[in-house]
């Protein structure tokens, strides 16, 4: 499967920015009776691009995917991994993963399997799948761990199952991938890939099902572009067995108003993560208690405002602490998401491996009026006339806060904080933009004057290095690189950072991690909101569904274990 970015910008603006309405009267779409026990139809609010890893880049396609394909190493719901398609994970102990210098080798035996058309799945497949990766005329969407990896060799012949992967560099993740692309099928790829290595995107594997196939324990049948995808279950798969679930069909049903309507009226049997928004998951669990079972689950979506650190007043730590004891954040998640979206109190959150357990030496900032008016006099500021805090030379403490418009939820949050800062006394002016823009030119350009609202979707394996390390701050010229867009700069922090992106320990890499953040949660150079959770729904009869959104693993991870009851 494709690595992914270790973190993104959050671009689900379409689906934040649909109004809701009375469920009774969105009209279900003509999607027929619900599935027979052995199939499972689930409701989804995008459509896969490519069933292609190389070229898939939306999440709808990986949900997809992670039924058609093995992968090398999987996480299950609790984010624990496990050995999928090799038989183990290299390590350092058993001499697996070896060192030499920075360089690295990494020994993989994948488990015997074929292709969904009866062929052997063989290493000669996963040396050719990195060859097409590292040509530069094949458009694939990153080259990242490609590049970092310096030959590939058959160990038993091209038709065996044991791989040696020798790396330019130490990369702490080496072991959780064989290559970028893992194993792709040379019989069916080469031709198309030798006739024209720059149009390997517009060939029909990963859009026709005729040819699209994979090693997974279910086979793509049908795509009805527009409508549905259909996937058929691999009998007595070698890894597999024989899943319980014959048939899984994706519907695609962008307006998420009729998505929930279709669950309502029995028309499908679950909506997947690329699916509902968290209020209408609320509304669902409200509304149709007893008929679905609907799925809240701690996500990676961190939720957070940037602070501007080239304004003066915002450079003062000081300031931005005052801000965050100002916020009644706690209240705020409780009035909003029911709790169900907890505070968040550093980058990373706290499932994330690289967490602090028990919150140890995380500095937290609990509402508290007093203790930020203390914090602001301390800096040099006292009220002026209009209420508002200012300082020896005159200056108001009055920023812009700047989110995505029309996002309903972030207008909401937008309300709480301005009335909670205007009692500590610090003015929030609100200026927002469409995500087009607020994402194509304010955070990435850092335009942003004071405060910037959004989103990061991270990984299990995500950490700070370029998102809060000196040499990530975009700039003119750098080409706008990098995603510190607060300019967060701290000498300690790009050492920490540097040395965890780096460490292929495991357990020292979690406490390189620790240690950042702690250091971020001290700093503040952005203010922790809440993290998002994960929300599905599926009637109470399908079991083994849940709501699963690790960035490269979705609720599919299981799919062949999924049965009806």
């Amino acid at each position: 499967m494709r690595a992914r970015r270790q973190w993104s910008l959050l671009l689900l603006a379409l689906l934040l920015t649909l109004t809701l309405v009375p469920w009774q009267a969105a009209r279900a779409q003509q999607t027929g009776p619900a599935a027979g026990r052995d199939q499972v139809v689930i409701g989804m609010s995008q459509e896969p691009d490519f069933l292609n890893p190389m070229f898939a880049e939306m999440a709808a396609a990986v949900a997809v995917l992670d039924t058609i394909f093995v992968s090398d190493i999987e996480r299950d719901n609790t984010w624990k991994l496990f050995a999928q398609g090799v038989e183990a994970i290299p390590n350092l102990k058993d001499g697996t993963w070896k060192l030499d210098g920075d360089r690295m080798t990494l020994v993989w035996k994948i488990k015997p399997r074929n292709w969904s058309d009866g062929r052997p799945v063989t290493c000669a497949d996963f040396v050719f799948t990195h060859n097409v990766a590292r040509n530069e005329q094949v458009p694939v969407i990153v080259r990242d761990l490609t590049n970092r990896i310096s030959n590939i060799v058959c160990t038993k012949g091209a038709s065996g199952t044991d791989i040696t992967v020798n790396w330019k560099e130490r990369y702490a993740y080496a072991n959780l991938t064989i290559t970028e692309y893992g194993a792709l099928p040379r019989h069916v790829l080469e031709k198309y890939y030798r006739a024209n290595p720059s149009k390997l995107n517009e060939a029909p594997y990963g859009n026709d099902p005729a040819i699209t196939i994979g090693d997974g324990a279910y086979k793509l049948v049908e795509w009805r572009k527009g409508a549905s995808m259909t996937v058929e279950a691999v009998p007595n798969h070698k890894l597999f067995g024989t899943p319980k679930i014959r048939r899984i069909t994706w519907r695609f049903i962008p307006d998420t108003n009729a998505l929930v309507a279709n669950m309502l009226s029995g028309a499908i049997d679950a909506i997947g993560t690329i699916g509902i928004t968290f209020d209408q998951a609320v509304q669902l669990e409200r509304q149709a208690a007893g008929r679905f079972k609907v799925f809240f689950e701690e996500g990676l979506i961190w939720e957070h405002i940037d602070f501007m650190l080239d304004n003066p007043l915002l450079a003062d730590v000081r300031v931005r602490r005052a801000i965050a004891h100002g916020i009644n954040r706690e209240q705020m998640v409780q009035q909003l998401f029911g709790g169900k979206q907890p505070v968040s109190h550093s980058y990373l959150p706290t499932k994330h491996p690289g967490y602090p357990r028990g919150d140890q030496g995380v500095t937290k900032y609990p509402y508290d009026p007093a203790r930020a008016r203390a914090l602001l006099q301390e800096a040099g500021f006292s009220p002026g006339p209009d209420g508002v805090m200012r300082n020896a030379q005159g200056q108001r403490l009055s920023f812009e806060l700047n989110t995505t418009a029309g996002n309903r939820v972030r207008e909401q949050v937008e309300q709480i904080i301005q009335q909670n800062l205007r009692e500590i006394g610090i003015e929030i002016k609100i200026q927002n933009y469409p995500a087009r823009v607020y994402f194509g030119e304010i955070t990435n350009r850092r335009k942003f004057p004071g405060l910037a609202m959004y989103a990061w979707v991270m990984s299990p394996t995500s950490d700070c290095d370029q998102l809060y390390t000196s040499d990530g701050i975009p700039n003119e010229g750098n080409g706008w690189a990098g995603q510190n867009y607060p300019g967060y700069k701290n000498a300690e922090m790009d050492r920490l950072c540097k040395a965890a992106s780096r460490e292929v320990d495991e357990a020292k890499r979690n406490q390189l991690l620790n240690q950042t953040v702690q250091l971020f949660s001290r700093d503040i150079p952005a203010l922790p909101l809440y993290i998002r959770a994960s929300v599905a729904a599926a009637k109470p009869g399908l079991q083994g569904f849940t709501a699963v959104q690790l960035s490269g693993t979705y609720e599919t991870w299981n799919a062949h274990r999924w049965f009806w009851q």
